[in-house]
C-alpha cells in the first residue's frame, strides 16, 4: 500500500504483537536503509516518507561514500516533510544508537560496512 520497507527497523514491543499487522510509525524509533544503487531514492522519497511519518531517527548506511548518514528532527507535512538535522559518520568514528532520546549503545562505524 505504498509504505516503505526499511532494510532494518527498531520496533517497540514484542514480536508477537506484529504477527497480524505492521507496526505503526509511532512504534518505530529508528529505521535504517542500506544504500548503494538506491541512494538517491533513500535520500529523497524514502527520507520524506519517514519524516512525514515522524520516525525520530533515520540512518542511511551509504555504501558509496562509506559513511552513515543520520537524520533526526522530522518536521513538515506532505511533500514538505523532511528532517531538520543530518550528521555524517565516517568509518573511523563510532555512532551512538539513540532511542527515545536515550543512548543505548555505540557501534564502530567500520564494523557496519562489508
Amino acid at each position: 500500500d505504498g509504505e516503505p520497507e526499511p532494510d532494518v527497523s527498531v520496533v517497540r514491543g514484542q514480536r508477537r504483537e506484529y504477527r497480524e499487522r505492521h507496526p505503526l510509525a509511532s512504534e518505530v524509533p529508528l529505521v535504517v536503509e542500506v544504500a548503494e544503487s538506491s541512494l538517491r531514492l533513500d535520500r529523497g522519497r524514502k527520507k520524506r516518507a519517514y519524516a512525514r511519518a515522524k520516525i525520530p531517527i533515520y540512518w542511511i548506511l551509504n555504501l558509496i561514500d562509506r559513511q552513515i548518514e543520520v537524520y533526526s528532527d522530522p518536521s513538515g507535512t506532505g511533500r514538505h516533510a523532511d528532517y531538520q538535522t543530518r550528521h555524517d559518520f565516517l568509518p573511523e568514528a563510532s555512532i551512538s544508537v539513540v532511542l527515545d532520546g536515550v543512548t543505548i549503545g555505540t557501534l564502530p562505524v567500520m564494523e557496519l560496512f562489508p
